[in-house]
């Protein structure tokens, strides 16, 4: 129904037995105004700031058929606060119950201020923009592919054509052998009984002639004389019969058939069609229309307090060089050190003091924490490219997994390892090393990998660039800034993916959807060509490259 049958009465004037066209809705008091009490209504000081928009407006929002104004059924209030820990607007009892152990819940008038211009709102107007974007390219491939599909039918008929003409034509060039021998033998057939014919008719003409002869002597002659004249007549009988019995021994009756070739038919019935319509299906790149979910709808930055400098233990004169670094579960701080001299992990206190260091046989790059007993490496460097298993209550090693290429970074997710194998792509698989998948994701600078919510974030540092796919391997955007120059290691929290950024001295926050947040600590800070971060329960470590140098941040 068009907005502009409906007609609303003001509230206030039907309230005093007035009837007055509404031209204006409040939003918060919910009630339509005509002009004048729209008037009275923005001069009150308690209902100056509200949102008043015009009647159709609100008939075109109520027409959305979209929650507006949510209210908690299970504790029947309204809801008026914004959990960021989930994502979700509660009430004030939900603070108390389901979402009390979440991060404090922030008012939603104050979560809600500018959002028509905030980054959420901008991010989701960009979503749907790809979506439509990506549908209509979508439903032009697929009129695109129906084009090819009556081109291929074209040139599959004119290929059926084509051999229907090629089989015409040896079948024509073996009919023309045929019957061009069958023709050759009657003819040279016909020949030999026309000679025999001749021969034939020219004894009859003889025996014929021999028999009048002995007519006339019946006639004419002396019995003497028939008699000497017979006996010649017996000899050129004799003679002329001897002649006609060594011919009549040559002649034979001539009797032409056909003798087929059978690989014909063998050829034929073996023929069940000219072929089998085959239908290949090629991926169209389309694997993932949702480029995003679930990124937080509120334009705030990762603030972080710095709680402790960590002066990592050197071994004699080889100063340590790390690469990659966790926090355990129970606070422990884990450090690869990958110098060809020292080769061990060096586990920290929670308070900075060493602990103890678990000497390894191979030079280690990355580290992944599997659960509160149990580690995972990768060698790259050795021998044999392979990821070793220790458990932490013993330091004893599980079998290794090996590969054939060299393995770099590793991410534990959802009981399975990630692994970046270099020429091959990342191998997602099982403890044991059974490989259930391997994607094509590749890059001469990738060498780490991290998995939060299903998605893949690999660097890139040859291209200074940050990469998110899909688990299929479908790339889904690809982050490039120039805060951001030698990415390294990568971890999350719960709103941001979070990437050291080595020759940028920094550590550099990007939202979900892969849009820039913020960089969240510097040089100012203490970083120092950083190579590895580990975020965990709101504790942020950095570890620093070139100073031997780690530093524990808090969120605050």
């Amino acid at each position: 129904m068009d907005v502009n049958d409906k007609r609303d009465l003001c509230s206030p004037c039907e309230f005093k037995g007035k009837t007055e066209t509404a031209t204006k809705w409040c939003t918060e008091c919910e009630e339509p105004f005509c002009i004048t009490c729209s008037e009275n209504h923005h001069a009150h000081r308690s209902s100056r700031n509200h949102h008043v928009i015009s009647v159709e407006g609100n008939q075109l929002l109520t027409s959305l058929q979209i929650p507006l104004n949510e209210y908690c059924e299970v504790h029947d209030k309204k809801k008026d606060l914004y959990c960021s820990s989930h994502g979700e607007i509660i009430c004030l009892t939900c603070t108390q119950t389901t979402h009390g152990k979440c991060v404090p819940a922030a008012r939603l008038s104050d979560v809600s201020k500018s959002a028509k211009t905030s980054t959420f709102v901008t991010v989701l107007e960009s979503n749907i923009a790809d979506v439509i974007d990506q549908l209509v390219d979508l439903i032009k491939d697929r009129e695109n592919n129906k084009v090819e599909i009556e081109k291929q039918k074209y040139e599959i008929l004119e290929e059926v054509r084509s051999y229907r003409k090629c089989i015409n034509d040896k079948l024509d060039q073996v009919e023309s052998i045929i019957i061009e021998d069958l023709n050759e033998k009657c003819q040279t057939f016909n020949l030999k009984i026309d000679n025999i014919v001749k021969f034939l008719n020219d004894h009859l003409n003889k025996f014929d002639e021999i028999r009048k002869q002995m007519d006339i002597l019946k006639e004419y002659a002396s019995d003497t004389q028939t008699f000497i004249g017979a006996k010649a007549l017996e000899n050129t009988l004799h003679y002329n019969e001897s002649m006609l019995t060594s011919v009549l021994e040559l002649i034979q009756n001539i009797n032409i058939t056909l003798e087929v070739n059978q690989d014909i038919f063998v050829t034929c019935e073996n023929i069940k069609s000219f072929g089998d319509i085959r239908v290949n299906t090629l991926d169209t790149g389309y694997c993932n229309l949702q480029k995003n979910r679930g990124q937080c709808p509120i334009d705030h930055q990762l603030k972080l307090s710095k709680a402790l400098e960590i002066k990592i233990p050197q071994e004699f004169f080889f100063r340590s060089i790390i690469l990659s670094c966790v926090i355990l579960p129970n606070k422990q701080m884990i450090f690869v050190d990958s110098h060809a001299r020292n080769k061990r992990l060096i586990v920290l206190n929670e308070d900075g003091t060493p602990d103890r260091n678990i000497n390894l046989t191979g030079k280690p790059f990355d580290i992944a924490v599997i659960d509160s007993n149990k580690i995972a490496i990768s060698f790259p460097w050795c021998t044999r490219n392979r990821i070793g298993i220790i458990n932490l209550t013993n330091n004893k090693s599980e079998p290794d997994i090996v590969f054939k290429n060299k393995c770099y970074g590793i991410s534990y997710h959802k009981d399975r390892l990630f692994v970046v194998v270099k020429t091959e792509g990342i191998l997602i698989m099982d403890l044991i090393g059974k490989v259930s998948a391997c994607l094509p994701i590749e890059g001469v600078g990738i060498f780490y990998v991290h998995v939060k919510n299903d998605r893949l974030y690999c660097s890139d540092e040859c291209s200074d660039t940050v990469q998110c796919y899909d688990m299929k391997g479908c790339s889904i955007w690809t982050f490039k800034d120039s805060n951001l120059v030698s990415p390294r290691s990568i971890s999350s929290d719960d709103n941001f993916i979070l990437i050291a950024g080595c020759k940028t001295n920094n550590v550099v926050s990007i939202y979900f959807n892969g849009s820039f947040a913020s960089v969240i600590c510097d040089t100012d800070d203490g970083i120092n060509n950083p190579t590895s971060i580990y975020f965990d329960s709101g504790n942020l470590l950095v570890s620093n490259s070139s100073n031997a140098m780690a530093i524990l941040y808090k969120k605050k």
